[in-house]
């Protein structure tokens, strides 16, 4: 008669990777801000040696070109090794009312993010960082505006679909997968300067590097940890971070219109990735991402040209 392995063999190991893929997204998202950081370092010797280039609006074209090249080449790359499929395709004909909601609901919800803060006496500007002169020529404003959503948007795209979402996809199934993008890219790429980012600053990296090994070590205390009171003890390190992250975040917000501003960017990285997951589209947070971009600075141009901003 064959041998039966005892019970506890025979139960099926705890899946990691969860915290594989977080970890892997971290160091990915890490080598994006040392991109940035090489390209912000190498941008002036290098213009000084391109006789051609005259003018801001040039430069930041050049500089912006290149960060997004590299950008790119880097998910690209990362997504063929990893064998993550990128959505290149156009969204069906069903899928019509996502397409719209992605291009309307972000610049609707920063119109009504406006409206209150006239109404409670904020101005967008203080939220948005942003702020045009009463008699600022409109032709540098447009263009360097627009150069920003040329570079902004497809490096934004990259990040959060190509590398969080796919990464995030092969752990859990898609909605959950939806879920986590959500969080992850809300708390990576959102700041106090304006708005969010494609690549998160160097604390947000820090924090995001201690959740990820807090989290491995709560999963692996699960899996080889018999006693309850040690695996808690494992797991709440990870619901500590949680919560510090989110009153953190809730102590920040000092405004009605601030918390509007804050939960319209939150809920656009969540309209992009679940636009993504539906369609497998990339041009779906593409258009969620452009229609946020264009629409504080037009509420600016628009409403509060030559005010001042606290």
């Amino acid at each position: 008669m064959a041998l039966r392995a005892p019970n506890v063999a025979l139960r099926p190991a705890r899946d990691h990777r969860i915290a594989v893929e977080l970890a892997l997204v971290v160091v990915v998202l890490a080598g994006f801000a040392l991109w940035r950081a090489a390209v912000a370092t190498a941008a002036t010797p290098l213009l000084d040696v391109v006789p051609f280039v005259r003018g801001l609006r040039v430069e930041a074209l050049l500089t912006g070109g290149l960060f997004l090249g590299g950008l790119v080449l880097f998910a690209g790359g990362y997504a063929a090794r990893r064998d993550i499929g990128v959505g290149l395709t156009l969204p069906s004909v069903d899928d019509r009312r996502l397409v719209v909601a992605a291009l309307v609901l972000p610049a609707a919800l920063l119109g009504v993010t406006k409206l209150v803060g006239t109404l409670t006496g904020v101005p967008f500007n203080a939220l948005a960082m942003r702020s045009v002169a009463a008699d600022a020529p409109m032709v540098p404003v447009v263009v360097v505006t627009g150069l920003g959503v040329l570079v902004g948007v497809p490096a934004t795209v990259a990040t959060c679909q190509v590398v969080v979402q796919g990464s995030l996809r092969r752990a859990v199934d898609g909605d959950a997968a939806v879920v986590l993008t959500t969080l992850v890219t809300a708390f990576l790429l959102t700041s106090g300067r304006g708005g969010p980012s494609p690549v998160p600053d160097r604390g947000k990296l820090a924090g995001a590097a201690l959740l990820v090994v807090a989290l491995a070590l709560a999963l692996v205390a699960a899996d080889r940890v018999s006693r309850p009171w040690l695996r808690f003890l494992a797991a709440l390190p990870v619901v500590l971070l949680v919560a510090l992250v989110a009153l953190s975040s809730i102590a920040a917000v000092e405004t009605v219109a601030g918390a509007l501003f804050a939960a319209t960017h939150v809920l656009v990285f969540g309209l992009a990735a679940y636009g993504y997951e539906r369609t497998g589209s990339l041009l779906v947070p593409a258009l969620a991402y452009l229609s946020a971009s264009l629409a504080s600075p037009a509420i600016v141009l628009l409403f509060e040209a030559g005010m001042r901003s606290w």
